[in-house]
C-alpha cells in the first residue's frame, strides 16, 4: 500500500487517533464488561499474588524444538500447571483495563502471548487454549500475514479473523520492521530505534528519516490490523525486545498506549511498558516455568 493512499486514508478518518477522541478503554473497561474471570473465587492459601500480573512469551510450536520453538504437548503441560497452580489466565484488555482504570485482576493473574504470528499458533495452540478455555494475544509481524513461507508458515487473515471472532486477540509486532539492517559501521541493528545505511545513496539516514520511516511502518500495520479486526485500541510490541525512550513517546503519539518488552518481571499496572517472561523455549518445562513465576510470590 502506497504511503501516499496509507496518509489519505488518516486524513479522511479511516483510521486516526488525537487527544479529542475518546479513550477506546473507557467503554471497554466499564462495570457492565468486566470479564467474569475478575470475580474468580480462590482459597486463599493458592494466592500467589494480587493487583499484579505476569506475562508469558511464546512464539512457536512444533514437535522439533530450537531456540524458541517448543513442542506442543510441552505447551500443554504448561497450561496443566497453571491450572493446577491456581493460576487465573487473563486477556490483554483485561490488562490494559487494569493499567488505565484499576479494574480489578483475580489473583495470581496471568496473561499469555505470543509473538510473530506464526501458523502453529491457529494449528496447535489455539485448539489446546480453547481446550483449556484459555485466552491468548499474538504480536503479529504484519507484512508476513497471508505471506508464502512453506519453511515456516504464518497465519493467514481468515485464520486471524476466526480467532479474533473466538475472543483472541492480535495487535502489532510492527509491519516490516523485525529484521535487523545494516549501520553506518556495517553492523547488523535493530531498524526501530537505529538509524540504517541507506546503500543508494551511500550515507545514514538522519534521525528525522528513523522517525518518518517508523511512523510509516507502524501506521500502515495499525491500517492493515484495524480494518481486517476493527480493534478498537493499539498496543506495540518491540521487535528483539529493542527500544529506547525516543521509539516510546513517537509511537505514543500515533496513539499506541502499551508497549511490550522482553525484560523480565512482574506487572504492577504502573507502567505501560509491560514485562514478560520467556517461556516457549525448550528448557523451560512445566516445573521450571513454575520456579519462573514463584520468584515473583507475594512475600
Amino acid at each position: 500500500m502506497p504511503v501516499y493512499f496509507m496518509l489519505m486514508l488518516l486524513l479522511t478518518g479511516g483510521w486516526i487517533h488525537t487527544e479529542q477522541h475518546a479513550n477506546p478503554l473507557d467503554s471497554l473497561c466499564s462495570a457492565s464488561q468486566i470479564n467474569a474471570a475478575t470475580t474468580v473465587n480462590i482459597d486463599t492459601k493458592s494466592i500467589h499474588y494480587r493487583n499484579k500480573a505476569l506475562f508469558l512469551t511464546y512464539h512457536h510450536l512444533d514437535d522439533q524444538e530450537s531456540f524458541i520453538t517448543i513442542t506442543p504437548a510441552k505447551f500443554k503441560q504448561h497450561l496443566q500447571a497453571l491450572k493446577e497452580k491456581h493460576y487465573n489466565v487473563v486477556s490483554i484488555e483485561d490488562y490494559a483495563c487494569f493499567h488505565a482504570h484499576r479494574t480489578p485482576l483475580p489473583p495470581n493473574a496471568v496473561v499469555i502471548t505470543f509473538d510473530d504470528g506464526y501458523r502453529s499458533f491457529y494449528d496447535k495452540a489455539y485448539p489446546l487454549l480453547k481446550q483449556m478455555g484459555y485466552t491468548a494475544t499474538n504480536f503479529l509481524i504484519v507484512s508476513d500475514v497471508d505471506s508464502d513461507n512453506p519453511s515456516l508458515p504464518f497465519l493467514t487473515w481468515s485464520q486471524i479473523i476466526e480467532m479474533r471472532r473466538d475472543g483472541y486477540s492480535f495487535y502489532s509486532h510492527t509491519y516490516d520492521l523485525h529484521q535487523k539492517k545494516r549501520d553506518e559501521s556495517g553492523n547488523l541493528t535493530p531498524p526501530l530505534s537505529n538509524r540504517i545505511w541507506l546503500t543508494k545513496e551511500k550515507r545514514s539516514e538522519t534521525d528525522e528519516e528513523r522517525k518518518q520511516r517508523v511512523r510509516e511502518d507502524l501506521l500502515l500495520g495499525e491500517v492493515f490490523i484495524k480494518s481486517k479486526l476493527h480493534n478498537q485500541f493499539s498496543f506495540l510490541c518491540f521487535p528483539l525486545g529493542e527500544y529506547n525512550q525516543s521509539v516510546v513517546e513517537e509511537a505514543k503519539m500515533l496513539g499506541f498506549s502499551l508497549f511490550f518488552t522482553t525484560r523480565e518481571d512482574i506487572n504492577t499496572g504502573d507502567s505501560e511498558e509491560i514485562s514478560r517472561i520467556s517461556a516457549g523455549m525448550p528448557y523451560v518445562s512445566s516445573d521450571v516455568l513454575l520456579k519462573k513465576l514463584k520468584m515473583y510470590d507475594q512475600k
